[in-house]
């Protein structure tokens, strides 16, 4: 037989138990979003690796214009990211980038157009 429970409080005592509720369907984003579609290219095309101009599939126009004046020939590596989803539709991504004299902070914002997403907004830190 299992253990009987009873309630906590007297207030509790002349009301039925309720099942606990069921949480409410997942509403979360599409899981197609990976951050690295959009930072692996990025990186490459701001150590100069890879020409700005390859990225205009996924980065419009505004963004591109960041990469390509942030593009200089040196060794660049991503470091640590963040990626936040603030709607089903937009994620913000927040890190850093490891050039060879300094360390970089950068954000930018994703946003899905239809099946496919594009980064809207590219901001680096001095």
């Amino acid at each position: 037989m299992p253990p009987r429970l009873r309630p906590l409080s007297s207030a509790n005592a002349d009301r039925p138990a309720t099942p606990p509720a069921t949480p409410p369907p997942s509403t979360s984003p599409d899981p197609a979003l990976d951050a690295r579609h959009f930072l692996f290219p990025l990186v490459e095309a701001l150590s100069g690796r890879r020409p700005p101009r390859q990225l205009s599939a996924t980065f419009e126009p505004r963004a591109l214009t960041t990469v390509a004046r942030a593009a200089t020939p040196t060794r660049t590596r991503l470091g640590r990211y963040r990626l936040c989803h603030v709607s089903p539709d937009a994620a913000e991504l927040a890190g850093t980038l490891h050039m060879e004299t300094k360390v970089r902070a950068f954000a930018a914002r994703v946003e899905r157009r239809g099946s496919r997403w594009h980064c809207t907004e590219f901001h680096l830190l001095p």
